[in-house]
C-alpha cells in the first residue's frame, strides 16, 4: 500500500477541528494529468481520466488492478 500524506487547508472551522493525521492511498502512479475521479458502485470500481494520454483508467476494488476502462477516451 502506497500512502501519501493529505494536506489540506480548512477555510471552515469544522473542518479543521477533525483535526489529526489524514492519508491519501495511492492506486496509480503513471498518470500525467488526471479529472475525475467516479465510483461506480453498482461495478464496485474507479474511473478517472489521463487527459494528455487520451485514456480513461479503471481501478476495480476487488482485485485492486489498475487498467484500461477507454482508449482513446
Amino acid at each position: 500500500m502506497d500512502l501519501v500524506p493529505l494536506e489540506l487547508e480548512a477555510l471552515d472551522a469544522r473542518v479543521a477541528a477533525l483535526g489529526g493525521d489524514r492519508w491519501l492511498e495511492r492506486l496509480h502512479r503513471g498518470t500525467r494529468w488526471a479529472e475525475g475521479p467516479v465510483y461506480v458502485p453498482a461495478g464496485r470500481f474507479l474511473v478517472w481520466s489521463d487527459i494528455p494520454n487520451d485514456r480513461m483508467l479503471r481501478w476495480d476494488e476487488l482485485t485492486g488492478a489498475v487498467g484500461p476502462f477507454r482508449e482513446p477516451a
